[in-house]
């Protein structure tokens, strides 16, 4: 899709400058910058993402219905009272 671009003389130069030190076209470029600019703004994968997930094996040892903040909190909330029990 064509565009039209106006660019003050400093931005010229700057882009004249990374055309030449690169070899590429101005269109090229111009793609490049702005396809790197938007990969910059993405999130960033967790170390769990990057690794490829869970192992369906750990998914497996967590009791049903604990994903979720809510039901990590009582369970730990049972625990801790069931530790405090057994120390009295």
């Amino acid at each position: 899709m064509p565009l039209t671009v106006r660019l003050d003389p400093d931005t010229e130069h700057c882009l004249q400058e990374l055309v030449a030190e690169t070899g590429q076209d101005k269109s090229s470029l111009i793609r490049q910058l702005i396809q790197e600019r938007w990969q910059q703004r993405q999130p960033a994968p967790s170390i769990t993402q990057q690794l490829g997930g869970h192992p369906a094996s750990f998914l497996d040892t967590l009791p049903p219905g604990s994903a979720t903040r809510e039901s990590r909190r009582q369970l730990l909330t049972e625990r801790l009272q069931t530790r405090r029990t057994e120390r009295r």
